[in-house]
Parts: C-alpha cells; sequence; structure tokens
C-alpha cells in the first residue's frame, strides 16, 4: 500500500470543542492499514452502489423536554453509481435548532484523507423559489476526493433549543436499505420517568435497556442488513407487511397532541367587524345548511391564495384569522382557521382535522405530532357523515371527498378531546370519469374524431386544475400531443365544481386506419386494457406486487366504417373479475357501425412472491387476448 497521506483542509474552529465524546471517532484517528483491508469490497456485493458501514444515531431528551442528537455516517462507495452518497443536506430550523458537524473526511482507495473545508459548507433555504416562507434552512455539502472504493465520513449533531412539542420524541427506523448495512445502531436517552415505547415489524430484535446517572439507555442495534434489490411494482419501503422496521414514541396518548393543537388554534381563531360583515353577506339569502357552507367553502379554497409563512411558531400554529382574510392568503391550517371562523359566524360548527403525512405508515397507537403535515375542516351531518373541506383544493366540490382511498385522520375538538374518523372511499356511482368518441373513418384512412369525455366528482380535480391554469393555445396543444389535428376544443363546467367536467374536442388524424391493399383496411391498438407485460418477465420475485386503486373509467368508442367495409371477425366479449383489476369489453356491429364499450377499475392489493406464477398466467390470458384484438381487419365486400 503506498504511504498514507493527510490533506487537511479543516479548519480548528469547525471541530467541536474536545468537550464533547463520540462514541465513533473518526477512521483517521485509526490504524487505516488495518481497518481499510477488512472492509468489503465490490466483488462481495455486485449488484450494490456501495456499503453502509455505519450508521449510528444518538437522540437525549434532556429533563426540560429539548433534545440532543448525534448522528455519525460512514459508507464505502464502490462505484459511480454510489456518489450520491457523497453528498449530505442537514436539515434545521433557525432559531428553534443548532448544527455542529464534528468531522468529514473522504478516505481515498490508497488510503490519502481529505477533509472537508469549512468554507464549502453551504447555508441557504432550500424553499427560496417555492410560494413558502420559513426558517427551515440546510447545511449542505458535497465530500472532496470521491472515487470508486473511498470512503466518505462525517459525523453531526443536531440540538433542539425550541422544540414544537416539549417531550415529544418520535423516531422511524428502516433496518434494512437499498445499499447494504453492514452496522447500524440508534441509541435514545430519556430522563428516569420517561418512557419508551416501541412497535416492531417483521423483526424480532429488541434492545438493550440500562440506567445510569438518572437516564435511561435504549440501545438497538442490527449488523449485516443485505441491501433491497427493486422490482417493479414492489411495495414502498413503509410497507410494515414486507420490511423490517420499528418504531419508537414517548408520548402516553394521543389528548397531548390534541390539546396542544387545539389551544394553539384556538388563540388564533379571532375575527373582527370586518370579516363578520363579509361572511354575513357571504351568506344572505342562503337557504339550507349546505348551502352556506358552499359559500363560505368555495370564497376560501378559491379566493384565499395558497402561500406558506411558516416562520417561528407558524410551522404549526395558525395566523390570526382577520389577518388571513384580510391579505388573502395562507396554508392549509391558516385556510382552515379562516374557513372555521366564518363557518362560526354563521352559526355552524366545524373541527380541524390533522391528516398524517404517510398514510401507510400511520399508526394510531403512536401519538406523535410529527405524523402529520396537513389540516382539513369536517362538519357534522345530522346523518353522523361528515362534509369533508380541504381548504387548499381550489376544485374540491362541496361534497368531495377529500382523498382518493380512505385514511385515518385526527379530529380535534376545541376542548382538547379528539376521535379518530376515516375518509371515505371515492363512490364508483359519483367519481369516475365516461369517456366518449366517435371516429369517422375514410377511404383513405384518415379519420376525423368527436370526443366528449366527462369527468365526475373526484375524478374531475386534477384536469380542471390543470386546465384551468393553462392557455388557450396550451390546451390546444394538449390533444395536439396526442396525434390529434383539433378543429374545435370547448370545456363545459370548468368551474361549476358539482357538475361533470366536459371536454369536447372535434379533430382529425392521419393514416389512424392502416390501409393494406385496396379492399383492406387494419384498426389497430384500440382495444384498452391493462396486460402487465413488464411486471411478468422475471422467473421469481422475491417481493409482493403492489397495485393501487384507481378509479372507475367507461369507454365507449363507436366507428363509422365507409359504405361497403365490414369486419372480418367481431372480437369476443372479455370479462375479468381480478382482485387488482376488474375489466369487461363488448363489441356491437350494426351495419358499418361498430362499437367498443368498456369498463375498468383498479384496486389495491398486493400480489404475494408465492402467487407470482398464477398472477404470470393470469397476465399472460390477458396478453393473449389483447393481441387477438391488436389489429381489427376491415374488408370491402
Amino acid at each position: 500500500m503506498k504511504t498514507i497521506k493527510y490533506i487537511i483542509f479543516f479548519s480548528i474552529c469547525f471541530v467541536i470543542s474536545c468537550t464533547t465524546s463520540l462514541p465513533y471517532s473518526s477512521l483517521t484517528k485509526h490504524n487505516l492499514r488495518e481497518i481499510l483491508s477488512t472492509y468489503p469490497k465490490q466483488q462481495d456485493h455486485p449488484d450494490t452502489a456501495a456499503i453502509a458501514l455505519l450508521s449510528y444515531s444518538k437522540i437525549e431528551m434532556l429533563k426540560d423536554g429539548t433534545q440532543i442528537a448525534q448522528h455519525i455516517k460512514r459508507f464505502k462507495i464502490f462505484n459511480e453509481r454510489g456518489y450520491h452518497l457523497a453528498k449530505k443536506s442537514i436539515r434545521y430550523r433557525e432559531g428553534y435548532e443548532q448544527v455542529k458537524i464534528f468531522y468529514a473526511n473522504t478516505i481515498m482507495s490508497d488510503g490519502t484523507i481529505v477533509s472537508l473545508d469549512k468554507k464549502d459548507i453551504k447555508d441557504y433555504s432550500p424553499y427560496s423559489e417555492d410560494e413558502l416562507y420559513t426558517d427551515i434552512r440546510e447545511k449542505k455539502f458535497t465530500m472532496p476526493g470521491i472515487e470508486p472504493n473511498c470512503i466518505v465520513e462525517y459525523a453531526y449533531e443536531i440540538t433542539s433549543v425550541k422544540p414544537t412539542l416539549p417531550y415529544d420524541l418520535f423516531d422511524y427506523v428502516f433496518i434494512q436499505h437499498r445499499i447494504p448495512l453492514k452496522e447500524n445502531i440508534l441509541e435514545i436517552i430519556l430522563p428516569k420517568g420517561r418512557a419508551l415505547q416501541m412497535a416492531y415489524f417483521k423483526t424480532d430484535m429488541k434492545p438493550s435497556v440500562r440506567e445510569s446517572d438518572g437516564k435511561i439507555h435504549y440501545t438497538f442495534k442490527t449488523l449485516d442488513q443485505p441491501e433491497i434489490i427493486s422490482e417493479p411494482d414492489m411495495p414502498e419501503i413503509v410497507d410494515r407487511d414486507v420490511f423490517p422496521q420499528y418504531y419508537c414514541w414517548t408520548l402516553g396518548d394521543w389528548s397531548i397532541v390534541s390539546k396542544w393543537y387545539a389551544d394553539l388554534t384556538k388563540q388564533q381563531m379571532q375575527s373582527n367587524a370586518e370579516l363578520e360583515l363579509f361572511t354575513q353577506e357571504l351568506i344572505a339569502g342562503q337557504k339550507t345548511e349546505k348551502d352556506i357552507i358552499r359559500a363560505i367553502f368555495y370564497f376560501v379554497s378559491q379566493k384565499i391564495r395558497y402561500v406558506a409563512v411558516e416562520l417561528g411558531p407558524h410551522t404549526h400554529q395558525p395566523h390570526l384569522a382577520h389577518e388571513i382574510f384580510k391579505k388573502r392568503y395562507g396554508d392549509c391550517k391558516d385556510k382552515t382557521t379562516l374557513l372555521l371562523v366564518m363557518l362560526r359566524i354563521a352559526e355552524i360548527e366545524g373541527l380541524p382535522c390533522l391528516v398524517p403525512s404517510v398514510p401507510e405508515a400511520f399508526d394510531k397507537s403512536a401519538p406523535t405530532i410529527h405524523a402529520f403535515d396537513h389540516v382539513i375542516a369536517v362538519v357534522p351531518k345530522k346523518d353522523g357523515a361528515y362534509y369533508w373541506l380541504d381548504a387548499t383544493n381550489e376544485v374540491a366540490s362541496v361534497d368531495a371527498v377529500p382523498f382518493d382511498a380512505p385514511r385515518d385522520v385526527l379530529l380535534v375538538n376545541m376542548d382538547g378531546s379528539y376521535k379518530f374518523i376515516k375518509t371515505p372511499a371515492p363512490d364508483d356511482a359519483k367519481d369516475y370519469a365516461d369517456l366518449q368518441r366517435s371516429v369517422i373513418v375514410k377511404e383513405s384512412g384518415d379519420v376525423s374524431t368527436e370526443d366528449i369525455n366527462y369527468f365526475y366528482g373526484k375524478v374531475a380535480e386534477d384536469l380542471r386544475y390543470e386546465f384551468k391554469y393553462m392557455s388557450p393555445e396550451k390546451r390546444k396543444q394538449y390533444f395536439e400531443k396526442k396525434g390529434m389535428e383539433v378543429s374545435n376544443l370547448e370545456l363545459l363546467n370548468l368551474t361549476e365544481l358539482e357538475l361533470p367536467f366536459i371536454i369536447k374536442v372535434k379533430g382529425s388524424k392521419k393514416n389512424h386506419v392502416q390501409k393494406l391493399e385496396e379492399n383492406v383496411m387494419i384498426l389497430s391498438d384500440v382495444v384498452k386494457i391493462p396486460t402487465y407485460d413488464d411486471l411478468t418477465a422475471s422467473k421469481t420475485r422475491k417481493y409482493p406486487i403492489s397495485f393501487d386503486t384507481f378509479y372507475l373509467t367507461k369507454r365507449k368508442h363507436i366507428y363509422h366504417f365507409p359504405q361497403g367495409y365490414k369486419l372480418r371477425t367481431i372480437p369476443v366479449n372479455f370479462k375479468r373479475e381480478d382482485p387488482f383489476n376488474e375489466i369487461q369489453i363488448k363489441y356491437n356491429l350494426a351495419g358499418n357501425v361498430f362499437s367498443i364499450e368498456s369498463k375498468s377499475k383498479d384496486f389495491r392489493y398486493k400480489i404475494q412472491p408465492y402467487e407470482y406464477d398464477a398472477f404470470k398466467n393470469n397476465a399472460l390470458e390477458r396478453q393473449k387476448y389483447k393481441k387477438s384484438v391488436s389489429n381489427i381487419i376491415l374488408e370491402k365486400e
């Protein structure tokens, strides 16, 4: 081995004082020859870009509820695909958290040490170009001297001096990652009298626990974990039924969260004469409770711009309701607070609901404010149901379901009590797409088309929003990109949110029907059916295939053939009812008019690895059918 060299760019003021001790010092303090010779090589892990040699975190809660977190990371980067591990961003809240970096080094393959220069650490706002004004900042750096088979290491500390909610510690740990993990350690230290609660999934590991100097130390440790090798449509890493993981928390129950949030919100639910007068004028003449709710909800969702000013306490506390009204902007909690105050002026009870940021990972048994990143309002109905009012959704109707799949949300009463309620699923009778097309086929193979597409309920929202902010030319280009020469485009009910959004478009397509011979034409690829070709090429699966819900889609395409043409063969109707997809296709021929009608809907479902062969056989039947109808032949008599 070459002589080990030291290139030190790390100024002395950048290193924390010697009074701070770390359980794992920099490799530069040890015999590098011995250490480097023991580390894994690329041939030991041929499919991966790197290996995590060490991932260490220590979170200590102090008696006043503040926290100090130390993190040490060490990677061996095998090849260029692993270079992203040489970049690091440390997020913190200015004025609420403090960051110290202890060391950051690159150890090159020949043992040369290149240390990070303090001036190469950039401190900036990650949201400077967004409609978000925040004291969240990032210390960001990229390690120097990166090359294949180098090692990068860094250690840093984040001290919480003003916690969001004191004594709320929550940490989620995934035991496996996209690269192998040699040693993973989490240490949590609590003052005596504070209890750590834990939940485990797909693992039998448990922490070691010891008491020392009035503190309880919990240490979680896992070794030599293999990498997760990606497969198409595999579950997300938060899936507790598939990937080993655990999480820890310290709050005793959800009432701590609900009372805290209720107190924050009540302080800001302040009206004034201007807001009260405006609200009374807005609802004047509205005859029913629903009419009043509609008028207020549409005003807040459509006329109050979404702008997030999350400075100081306002990461979680709304601004004053009358200030939001005056400025005509706010984020989700601001808009919800204004909505609730206006409803109160109208003598209607509304309540806030906290919405989990990752619904699939949300656990009602693990209370923490860190689970949420969104707020909506609900108004109870007499039948026990609710109006679900997401004031940030400017294209939602007053009757809309809030999300595309059910999820648990935390309803907060103003007395600090709470309950969990589940949002409803979209309704196939109200939330669906109905796509209708009429095609006139010419002798040349060119076609003229007329589409009338109806989008109902929740299905309409994304398209409504997209088309609302498109210029007329962009709207036209939307269809031109699909190969249509547009002659007329009409949008109906773009802003009438309780009516279906209708898009009417007329146009033409060249050579849409292929003319093989003088009297033979082929209509190709007009039958839409999911065949899952991308999921059936592998011989085996290690992980499940994860399907998600998608709305009901109806289609009816009518083809008018030139006089004298007929189908060589009428396709056979098709129907499948699988747990992940239901589809039905019907054909009809009347004279020279040929129609294809279909219904299709996807469902949330997982195909387990042991079911993979059966799934492939299922998909094969779909593929065979699609090929059988991929070319529909027209012949002239």
